[in-house]
């Protein structure tokens, strides 16, 4: 007979790229990266893993070349290929934009929006939210339940708003039970959110009036609570979701395994606090699951991964100031704790119950920004880091038995390999090796952070024929908000900047992730402060070396990006001369209250640090070149931010570039406009 295959993972290569990460109050789509014309990434890099049910033997593709490995001699033998290369896999994952049920189309929703329309579990039943309201219609289109009569615009039923979608990830408005016998859904009274106006069909011969009750920081926010349809009864059940007593968030709904209660995340407005709350889908009645709490900000919807008995399930916290595991019952105890260390956790990579172990990445080498993989058991014994190289580790493949595991290996000088390791953390075979030479586009630096004390990394992308007797203008292409990542101890080409004679540079100031809550909590209350600061610093410390024109230095970014530009070359011009605001917040008391607030507080508690924060508070010290770019549809950024620091602009008797699409949402091109100006004013001498 012939062998069994299981596939647990599909390692996939990463093409080069220079990509902005992490959280985005909305991200902008920036300059494609290019691939390098020589792509010494690919030597090393396998695809398409499939390890043997019997334990004896795994393959993979090199190089459109299938291999098998013989575990219990670790030979390599080259086979007739039978799995699908990594193009065709990727090609056939690609994602549907839509739905067909019963002859009925279900759309996927714009960004910040909702489903309208969910179907039951046993696919008899579609709920809509139509007109406001939840309707219920059988799939045969034989019966019309209509569940709430009484919803407008400002007082809706099954769906949330703008600011859910984006800022909470709310994406359905209602949830079906297990069973099909009750929805749940919102109730979103939005009668204390004030309307902001867009003007629609702008290159049409009449305009349109865009409308949506938009949040902004410190303004009142929705009220919003759940209501349950009991179908056999058809009754509504009202739930008290704590709405009546405090201003709050409640989003991230999922049933427990057993189907018996909707769990939901529940924080207070400043988001310190936060509550995860399961719901009996046949009472209304609730309970608290857990709660945690944080100084500054708690992440809105940490991993909460149920083990197989539906009850213990595996949660992610910062409590220690560090993400970590615990193990806790559905009951509310605290059975025990996983991961400790002074490091970061990142992410869990597989959870073994038959063999009692926890399989997770954590930063715990000699290199912060270097991944790990680590287990533990499920007890909270055996603690151990299994890969030791000071490297970057990913795309992790575990065995089924839990007796090997397959991982790649890199850093941004290093092009990666790939190599077959033990469990036990030797490593047993290198599968695909990387070319020895250093990586001659990309460099990863480090300087001090204003402290003198604090790392900071960035990435020096050169252009292909760099020559150290040359001099270069720099480009710092930013996005640096809370959260974010962009610098990753991962093989890179070059920026697509480096192909008009730049140098680029990208770095992760305080504020971003994965260095720990302190590191990330620095900004709190202090947004256009420490991190400009940090991205200010790097240059400094990059103008120092000889082929670095200190003169001619441009900052690019797009949304949070384009806010730290337009505050950079205003608030530092000895270290900015030239800058590209696309779609920039320039006020925070402009932007929504769930993403502001979190970071800065309320306008009232923290005038000085709102003030400081404000673009147009230091427009007066422009010196360099600037130029703004916005969508004047753009839902996110409203375009009023441009608007507004083009009149301080003006007041102050500035000059500046700016450029505008009537047809642009928070997404835009423009990018001839953009390149055309970072030559002219960094270039042309």
């Amino acid at each position: 007979m012939g062998k069994r295959w299981i596939r647990v993972s599909t390692v996939l290569f990463a093409a080069l790229a220079v990509a902005a990460a992490g959280a985005d109050i909305g991200s902008g789509s920036g300059p494609r990266p290019q691939r390098a014309r020589v792509n010494p990434a690919r030597e090393g890099v396998i695809t398409n893993t499939r390890w043997s049910e019997d334990g004896r033997c795994f393959e993979y593709v090199h190089h459109l070349k299938q291999y098998r490995v013989d575990l219990q001699t670790l030979s390599i033998a080259e086979i007739e290929r039978t799995s699908p290369i990594d193009g065709e896999e990727r090609r056939s994952r690609r994602r549907n934009t839509a739905i067909t049920v019963g002859g009925r189309t279900i759309e996927r929703p714009e960004r910040g929006h909702q489903y309208l329309t969910e179907v039951s579990p046993d696919g008899q039943w579609f709920a809509c939210c139509r007109d406001w309201n939840v309707v219920l219609e059988s799939v045969d289109g034989s019966l019309s339940i209509p569940v709430t009569t009484e919803g407008h615009r400002k007082f809706r039923y099954g769906t949330a708003n703008w600011t859910y979608g984006e800022e909470l990830d709310v994406r359905h408005g209602m949830w079906w039970s297990p069973d099909s016998k009750k929805l749940i859904y919102y109730v979103f009274d939005e009668r204390p959110v004030k309307d902001f106006y867009l003007l629609g069909n702008l290159t049409k011969i009449n305009t349109s009036l865009l409308v949506e009750g938009y949040i902004k920081a410190g303004a009142p926010n929705p009220v919003v609570w759940l209501e349950i349809y009991d179908l056999e009864k058809r009754a509504r059940i009202p739930v008290d979701c704590g709405h009546k007593e405090r201003d709050q968030y409640i989003y991230n709904m999922r049933f427990t395994p057993d189907g018996h209660e909707l769990l939901f995340n529940r924080t207070d407005r400043l988001q310190h606090d936060l509550e995860v709350v399961a719901l009996d889908a046949e009472s209304g009645e609730t309970r608290i699951v857990l709660s945690e709490h944080q100084d500054t900000w708690q992440e809105n919807s940490p991993d909460m991964r149920f083990l197989a008995d539906g009850k213990r399930f595996i949660w992610e916290t910062e409590k220690t100031g560090f993400r970590h595991f615990e193990l806790r019952h559905i009951d509310g105890r605290l059975l025990t704790t996983l991961t400790r260390g002074d490091y970061p956790d990142q992410r869990i990579i597989r959870v073994d119950e038959p063999g009692g172990w926890l399989y997770y990445t954590a930063r715990n080498g000699s290199h912060p920004l270097c991944d790990h993989l680590n287990r533990v058991r499920l007890d909270g014994s055996g603690q151990a880091r299994l890969t030791r190289s000071e490297l970057n580790h990913t795309s992790f493949d575990i065995s089924p038995d839990g007796q090997w595991f397959v991982v790649r290996f890199e850093s941004v000088e290093t092009p990666p390999s790939t190599a077959l390791y033990s469990t036990g953390g030797d490593r047993m075979k290198m599968l695909a090796a990387g070319p020895a030479e250093a990586n001659p586009r990309a460099e990863l630096f480090s300087f001090k952070a204003a402290d003198g004390k604090t790392d900071l990394y960035g990435i020096l992308y050169k252009p292909a024929d760099f020559n150290e007797n040359r001099r270069y203008p720099l480009v710092i292409s930013v996005y640096g908000g809370p959260g974010s990542r962009a610098v990753s101890n991962r093989y890179t080409g070059g920026s697509p900047y480096n192909d008009n004679g730049f140098l680029v540079a990208r770095i992760d100031n305080l504020g971003t992730s994965g260095r720990g809550k302190a590191f990330k909590a620095a900004v709190y209350r202090r947004l256009g402060d420490v991190d400009i600061r940090g991205q200010a610093q790097g240059v400094r410390y990059l103008r120092r070396r000889p082929y670095v024109d200190g003169s001619r230095v441009g900052i690019v970014g797009h949304s949070y990006g384009g806010y730290m530009a337009a505050m950079g070359i205003v608030k530092y011009p000895d270290v900015f001369t030239v800058a590209v605001d696309r779609a920039g917040p320039t006020d925070w008391r402009n932007y929504d209250s769930i993403y502001t607030e979190r970071y800065m507080g309320l306008p009232d508690d923290n005038p000085e640090g709102y003030g400081n924060a404000s673009v147009m508070h230091f427009a007066g010290n422009l010196q360099g070149k600037l130029l703004i770019m916005h969508g004047l549809v753009d839902d996110n950024v409203h375009p009023t931010n441009a608007f507004q620091l083009i009149k301080a602009l003006d007041d102050a008797q500035k000059p500046y570039d700016s450029r505008f699409f009537p047809l642009g949402t928070h997404g835009f091109g423009g990018y001839d406009t953009q390149d055309a100006f970072l030559k002219r004013h960094l270039l042309q001498q």
